[in-house]
């Protein structure tokens, strides 16, 4: 797999939109905006199978219970699309983190530079790379 040649635009594209959106279990969280991330850099949605299965953050704990926790789920998903696992000093542009937020609950965030971002109650959270636990290299 590789990133589509207009990858920056289109990840440029879906940043401005969820500056707009608000935080929604099963339609705008942590794991659908990384997999909205991730296909608008490959064309690759790692959350097609689950994608409308879940609503409210219940449900949402309980399909991640099920697929294992969110960090093992991430790192399959990874492992299943040949993403191998960074460092988060070398995440780049478009890569995927596993952070750990103020609360000490883990959630999924994207890379845009030196800012990992992440839904918030309203748009986009950013934070230093130093809230990083590990993360994956989209490719």
């Amino acid at each position: 797999m590789t990133r589509l040649p207009d990858w920056p635009e289109r990840l440029d594209r879906l940043v401005e939109d969820a500056r707009h959106r608000t935080f929604s279990w099963g339609l705008f969280d942590c794991c659908l905006f990384a997999a909205d991330a991730v296909s608008a850099v490959t064309g690759i949605d790692p959350a097609a199978s689950w994608r409308g299965a879940y609503a409210g953050a219940r449900a949402a704990a309980g399909l991640l219970a099920r697929m294992g926790g969110l960090d093992a789920t991430a790192a399959g998903i990874a492992r299943h699309h040949g993403w191998p696992r960074v460092p988060p000093a070398f995440l780049g542009r478009g890569d995927v983190a596993l952070v750990r937020l103020e609360d000490d609950r883990h959630a999924l965030a994207v890379c845009l530079g030196a800012a990992l971002v992440l839904p918030a109650q309203r748009g986009l959270a950013a934070l230093d790379r130093n809230h990083a636990l590990s993360g994956w290299r989209i490719s």
